[in-house]
């Protein structure tokens, strides 16, 4: 039997304006109805005949504006997108805009009838326009609408595209002025964002030159404002505002002169000259909205940068005591909060009262600061050897540099080498590459090779040789502040930097299951950093696969796990003992843990494995604090508790990738993020499926974008793809010279480890000796390379002096 569905050829244009007349004249009757949905179809129909596509527009823009309340969201949007496709048959780029001008005024008119769909439609318009004016004027509408329709959350991301935008636009200065004057009004809608709303006004008052007084004058108002708000703001020390024109005019300015010289007293001058400005203009604070108690501590953390700037390095307790005017007991406080604030970076002699400043920020970069930097690099060039370069100088420069660089740059000099090896320097170097992301590498591994290629020039591959590259498969189960951890069976492990490629290999520790009772899928890995005792530190978790194994310790029933941490600082092993919270979820067998089968996810100071579920148990978190070195059961969203899931890290916070494993081929990849422990999980993005992939096997997010309006995920271990959060669209990260499936991990370049390779083998020599001979020679086989057949698939190991111990008679390593 065949249904017929009646269809309707009518123009999509002339479909929308009968229905919006129709509801529009709905409550009218018939009688006066008809006539007037008539005579609005007929009017529309004249237009699209004769092309007069400006008239159209207008016709149902107006009829949408009309029923715009009436109708459901979907039913808004699917109008307004077919009167935004119009400007598609506009071949004028004049008529183009009057077009984009009556449709976004029309969207913008009522901002509190749905904001958000609102905004979004603008978007879509913007999307749809070749013109870079019209683009232009479409995104000032929609500033307009998310300040009025209080959705500036929803447009503040594309504040980080603004340069390309202007790229794009290519817009005139007085434009430039208007955007950025917009941009800092929506910033200014939320307080946490008062740095970069800031930095707009400063980029506004930035496009004023040397203009005439009525020109210059059209800026006071926003100069008073960043004025103020420089001071008022309590984690801002740093402004450009003392050299533009429109702010110098306040200085001659009866009404605005005591607020440029309050701005000159916190770049330029120290406490005691604020103190004098107070006294002398008592009421003026309260006048502008200002605390004096805040003011007052600005001013001392500014006072003792500007100090710090003055001294050689070295600042007695009592100097910082006079300039700060505060107690003894009160000069390390300040400093702390100095500290805190990345003001300085500096070290406190308590015995002899002393503080060591070894870096410092420059609060204002004018004209007095480029003459001091003119005249120190003047020197360094009269200089005859790179040997008297002043050391300050080499201090900061060698701070910019990639770890890689400074190893070559260690043999040059004997100064060059005692600060590179010094471990000051190397902790200010891997905090500087932490904070500011310079230098970031992907770390490629695929069946037998490493390599790195630099974030920002995937052009670049390099080929990464290390002391356990032999013929059995090195797997990489972790990287930490330029440290990757590698192993290529059970008790043959190393921490590595491929930066210097300098390796420190862990003591053998054996496994304590019979030979029978694991292989290396039950064997799973964690690498990290504990900042609370600065130390490095491998996990390695065992599972036997014999039920209630009878030489276990802790004789539970279930299928039992060994749990050892090694500490770098201590440079030996140690043994877990679960407690009983931890034993339960071990009833059960795990042949392997999700995410790169066993390895750990680093994020708040503690290791995390994902056991997945099964008919009888729901999926679990297992934590390893490395403060405490406890393993516990992280709990997770109740919703997800029956999904399919896995770990990654984003920006430090523990993120959950939940995927669809049903409809692989056209679902889509969830992921929740715990930005605090204690807090809650928040569903944090949907990645849908990306066109040029086939099906979501493994979805992981890496790193953000410098801007951070993109995430790089890396997708069923192949691919590297850029993802707008914006505008959910991918970028493939093409890297040249590399194919085929790989693993991938963010590496940063750093000199943790130093810079002196170890060489030898004698203390794993020792070690091996204390069991029996036989199997030392096979395990040395493992360390020094394979020489047998490369097809071979498995090593005996014979012999152990402990008749259950890991390497003992007839064990089998299978790779």
């Amino acid at each position: 039997m065949t249904t017929v569905v009646p269809t309707s050829e009518e123009d999509p244009s002339l479909a929308i304006v009968r229905f919006t007349s129709q509801l529009a004249w709905a409550n009218a009757g018939p009688e006066a109805a008809e006539p007037q949905v008539t005579r609005l179809c007929r009017e529309a129909e004249e237009s699209i005949v004769a092309g007069r596509w400006l008239d159209l527009a207008t016709l149902m823009v107006t009829s949408a504006d009309l029923v715009s309340s009436k109708i459901s969201d979907k039913d808004l949007e699917c109008t307004y997108t077919t009167i935004c496709s119009l400007v598609k048959n506009v071949n004028s780029p004049e008529e183009v805009l009057e077009m984009v001008k009556v449709i976004a005024s029309k969207v913008v008119q009522q901002p509190n009838d749905k904001a958000s769909l609102r905004l979004k439609i603008l978007f879509n318009l913007y999307n749809l326009l070749d013109h870079p004016n019209a683009r232009f004027q479409v995104y000032m509408k929609a500033l307009e609408l998310a300040v009025s329709g209080k959705v500036t959350e929803s447009i503040v991301p594309s504040f980080k595209k603004v340069d390309s935008f202007l790229k794009e636009w290519n817009i005139e200065i007085k434009d430039q002025r208007e955007l950025f004057l917009a941009i800092a009004n929506v910033l200014r809608e939320n307080k946490s964002l008062a740095k970069e709303s800031l930095q707009f006004v400063t980029r506004y008052l930035a496009t004023f030159s040397n203009e005439d007084a009525h020109v210059l004058s059209e800026a006071k108002d926003e100069a008073v404002r960043a004025a103020i708000d420089f001071i008022k703001a309590p984690s801002i020390f740093q402004c450009d505002l003392l050299d533009m024109p429109a702010v110098a005019q306040l200085e001659k300015d009866p009404n605005s002169a005591l607020v440029y010289q309050l701005l000159k007293i916190f770049l330029t001058q120290r406490l005691d000259g604020y103190m004098e400005f107070q006294n002398a203009n008592s009421g003026f604070l309260q006048t502008y909205g200002l605390v004096e108690e805040d003011c007052v501590a600005k001013m001392r953390l500014l006072s003792l940068v500007d100090f710090a700037s003055d001294e050689s390095g070295k600042i007695p307790y009592a100097s910082i005591k006079n300039i700060l005017q505060v107690n003894d007991e009160e000069v390390e406080l300040w400093v702390v909060k100095a500290i805190s604030a990345k003001l300085v970076d500096c070290k406190m002699d308590q015995m002899n009262q002393f503080v060591i400043i070894s870096r410092y920020v420059e609060c204002e970069f004018g004209q007095t600061q480029w003459q001091s930097l003119r005249t120190k690099l003047a020197a360094w060039r009269i200089s005859s050897t790179m040997a008297n370069m002043p050391m300050d100088i080499v201090n900061d420069v060698f701070l910019r540099l990639p770890a890689s660089t400074l190893v070559r740059c260690r043999v040059l000099s004997k100064p060059w080498f005692t600060l590179i090896d010094n471990s000051d320097f190397l902790a200010s170097h891997l905090k500087r590459t932490l904070e500011t992301e310079e230098h970031l590498m992907i770390l490629l591994q695929s069946h037998r090779l490493l390599r790195t290629v630099y974030l920002d020039g995937p052009d670049k591959l390099s080929d990464v040789d290390h002391p356990l590259q032999t013929g059995n498969f090195t797997k990489v189960f972790g990287s930490v502040n330029g440290v990757i951890g590698l192993t290529n069976s059970p008790v043959v492990l190393a921490l590595f930097n491929p930066s210097t490629r300098t390796i420190h290999r862990l003591p053998i520790e054996p496994i304590d299951f019979s030979e029978r009772s694991i292989t290396l899928e039950y064997v799973f890995y964690g690498l990290g950093y504990d900042s609370m005792s600065d130390d490095y530190k491998v996990v390695r978790m065992v599972q036997s696969k014999h039920k209630d194994y009878e030489g276990y310790p802790l004789q539970m029933k279930g299928y039992p796990v060994e749990t050892k941490v090694f500490s770098l600082k201590s440079n030996s092993w140690k043994r877990i003992h679960l407690c009983f919270e931890v034993q339960i979820p071990f009833m059960f067998f795990y042949y392997h843990v999700l995410y790169r089968r066993g390895n750990g996810v680093l994020a708040s100071n503690s290791l995390h494995w994902v056991l997945p579920g099964n008919p009888l148990a729901l999926t679990k978190i297992m934590r390893f604090d490395l403060a405490t070195d406890d393993l516990s059961v992280l709990s997770g969203p109740l919703e997800l508790c029956h999904e399919v899931m896995n770990l990654g890290v984003l920006d430090g916070c523990l993120c959950l990738i939940c995927h669809d494993y049903h409809n692989i081929r056209n679902g889509h990849v969830d992921v929740w993020i715990l930005r605090e422990y204690g807090g809650s999980w928040s569903k944090f993005i949907t990645v849908p499926k990306p066109e040029t992939v086939v099906s979501f096997k493994f979805v992981r997010p890496l790193i953000y974008s410098k801007d951070r309006s993109k995430i790089l995920l890396e997708i069923n271990s192949g691919k590297l793809m850029w993802f707008d959060l914006v505008d959910k669209s991918f970028e493939t990260l093409e890297i040249k010279g590399c194919k085929g499936p790989r693993n991938a991990e963010i590496l940063v370049s750093s000199l943790v480890l130093g810079c002196k390779s170890v060489s030898g083998r004698a203390p794993e020599k020792r070690m091996l000796q204390k069991g029996n001979k036989s199997w030392f020679a096979h395990l040395c086989s493992l360390v020094l390379g394979c020489r047998g057949d490369p097809r071979e698939k498995e090593i005996m190991v014979k012999g152990s002096k402990r008749g259950g111990g890991f390497l003992s008679k007839g064990f089998k390593l299978k790779f």
